[in-house]
């Protein structure tokens, strides 16, 4: 995980799990969900909750499952910016449960005006707090 920048720590509850006994599908779309919103969190997405600045809305997201993950597994979702668009960036995850990975996501996330329902450029700041 060294290659990304931010690491973000779920742990497996018996609700997450299926009748088969592993964690099911859609519960990683709301681990890479809480990951994303930690991480945006982190460069500072949420410091002044009055403004739309960076307001975004999740226009794609894919996931590579490669292990079963089960009732207290502590997983470990590394967040990286991947591409940065004029009005869409992407973010990676890597899903790891100590050596092993046991997913692969990526979501694509569009600037957008909520005042005029319309995807927007990116702000030169957010560019800037999403590059490094």
């Amino acid at each position: 995980m060294g290659a990304f920048p931010f690491v973000h720590r779920e742990l497996a509850r018996f609700s997450d799990l299926d009748p088969m006994g592993h964690v099911n599908n859609a519960v990683y779309l709301t681990w890479i969900e809480n990951a994303r919103i930690e991480f945006l969190r982190h460069l500072g997405a949420f410091d002044r909750p009055d403004t739309t600045e960076m307001a975004m809305i999740l226009a794609r997201a894919e996931v590579d499952f490669r292990a079963p993950l089960g009732f207290g597994d502590e997983l470990e979702i590394a967040v990286r910016t991947s591409r940065l668009g004029t009005k869409s960036f992407d973010l990676e995850y890597e899903l790891r449960c100590g050596e092993r990975v046991v997913a692969e996501a990526k979501t694509v996330l569009v600037a957008y005006d909520y005042g005029t329902n319309e995807s927007r450029e990116i702000p030169d700041e957010w560019r800037q707090r999403l590059a490094a």
